[in-house]
């Protein structure tokens, strides 16, 4: 049995390493020498997740050689500080690009939570006209350029010739190709115009473009089109007498396969696996909102995770859950490891049993500097199972070493190792930014409140208080069972 699990295992992984394929991915760029590169793309279109596919260091001459494996064609991507560089992949590919110099962000750069990087296509060397970068290149150049023109022209009004006018124009400019992603990169993006021109029978539309169709994950036209008609598609179902039931399958009988059984009325909307997909977009628009309750939206997510035997779906029922809970009261912290002002590393782990007052700062920033003393005083309270954690944004680790030191700070600094999935993971937009973690590791204020809040101290002694109740309820129930057992 125990040969037959090994056997298995190892052709599990063969299978995959045969079905993923090489893409060698290689440039010189002396201006990044010494630093850590990372080649992503997304794990799902709809959270836009990010996903990394491999690492590389750049060599002092700035030679750099990336080698990833994938299985279908996909956008790719690197961040590089000002920049976001895009690059669409095929299997067993070899891409020789350039990148452009180093620009490192400005101090007012790296405090503003709304920056955004300057996106490009990455120039490939090694490449001819018919190769798909330079293909969709072309095409979004041409798109722009006929989509600008058109509506000056036409003042917005766009009708059904007009679009067909625009899509023989482009199409006479391009060169011939089997490429399919590159055709189904075209067909969708010619779609969104012919969205314009069916406003008014926008069902005819959907059917016609999604409902027969293969869902296209990988494609960016294809789900930027799906992201917009099925915005929020449920709330505007459920108002149409067809879908009146809707929150009824959701809220009351918390029933996947009746809600399926109500979207089966749309004609458009009987392929089960879109319906899947349709549903997670969804309710992933509305957990902020006050359609449908957020444990119903959860089940429901929940659901669609277990049920579905499609890997995408799964990917992004999970996304979508980490999504909406990873930050949500009640939800495990995410989980970290830094180092301390002496390099020893540190995770959330080291103080279970305890609570903790997760703040990220930047040092430049004047409000965490301000903050920096109250955090001071509040450590020196000494309160009941009570932590201070500082992760320090700065240059290095050296330069947090010395913030501490000149200041005489005695509480947990850690330097966050530019490691941006982690401030993203905590959503970290401002600075300082708060959270407070409760003993078991799980978000109880998120965002909490700064210290130099009154309110704060007050809100830590209640959570203490609950804490404390929490336990005794548990030393009860445990005895009951004990008894019981009896």
């Amino acid at each position: 049995m125990k040969n037959t699990a090994t056997l298995l295992i190892i052709l599990f992984v063969f299978t995959n390493i045969i079905n993923a394929q090489n893409v060698i991915i290689t440039g010189n760029a002396k201006t990044y020498a010494g630093d850590e590169l990372a080649w992503k793309t997304y794990s799902d279109q709809i959270t836009f997740t990010e996903k990394q596919l491999a690492v590389c260091k750049v060599k002092s001459n700035g030679d750099f050689k990336f080698t990833l494996n994938i299985k279908k064609t996909n956008i790719s991507f690197i961040h590089l500080n000002v920049f976001k560089g895009i690059l669409y992949l095929e299997p067993n590919k070899s891409y020789h690009i350039v990148l452009p110099k180093k620009v490192t962000k400005l101090p007012a750069d790296k405090l503003n939570p709304f920056f955004e990087e300057t996106e490009f296509f990455i120039t490939c060397i090694n490449t001819d006209s018919t190769e798909l970068n330079k293909l969709i290149k072309k095409f979004d150049k041409l798109y722009s350029f006929f989509m600008t023109k058109s509506f000056k022209y036409f003042k917005g009004k766009v009708n059904k010739s007009v679009v067909d006018s625009i899509v023989e124009l482009i199409e006479g400019k391009l060169p011939e190709n089997k490429n399919s992603y590159f055709n189904n990169y075209k067909e969708y993006n010619f779609a969104a115009m012919r969205l314009m021109a069916y406003q008014r029978n926008k069902k005819y539309f959907l059917n016609q473009n999604f409902a027969t169709k293969e869902i296209l994950y990988k494609n960016p036209a294809y789900m930027d089109l799906f992201n917009r008609v099925f915005a929020n598609h449920l709330s505007a179902l459920y108002k149409e007498p067809k879908g009146k039931i809707i929150p009824y399958n959701l809220i009351k009988q918390k029933s996947l396969s009746n809600l399926k059984s109500t979207l089966d009325s749309f004609p458009y909307l009987t392929n089960d696996t879109l319906q899947d997909i349709v549903i997670l977009k969804s309710l992933f628009d509305n957990f902020y909102k006050k359609d449908f309750p957020r444990k119903s939206i959860l089940f429901m997510i929940d659901s669609i995770e277990l049920s579905t035997n499609v890997g995408e779906i799964k990917v992004i029922a999970k996304n979508i859950k980490n999504k909406l809970t990873k930050l949500f009261p009640g939800y495990v912290a995410p989980n970290f490891k830094l180092r301390d002002v002496n390099g020893k590393l540190i995770s959330l782990e080291n103080y279970k049993g305890e609570f903790i007052y997760l703040n990220f700062c930047n040092p430049i920033s004047y409000s965490c500097q301000k903050d920096f003393e109250t955090l001071q005083k509040l450590h020196l309270q000494q309160y009941e199972l009570f932590n201070i954690i500082t992760v320090c944004v700065c240059d290095n680790h050296e330069k947090m070493k010395q913030l501490v030191k000149d200041n005489k700070f005695n509480w947990t600094f850690l330097y966050y190792e530019k490691n941006n999935k982690l401030l993203k993971d905590y959503d970290v937009r401002v600075y300082p930014s708060y959270y407070l973690i409760n003993p078991e590791g799980k978000l109880v204020m998120s965002p909490a409140f700064p210290p130099t809040e009154n309110s704060f101290e007050a809100r830590y002694f209640d959570a203490l208080k609950a804490w404390k109740k929490e336990l005794e309820r548990r030393k009860v129930e445990k005895k009951k069972k004990g008894l019981g057992n009896k």
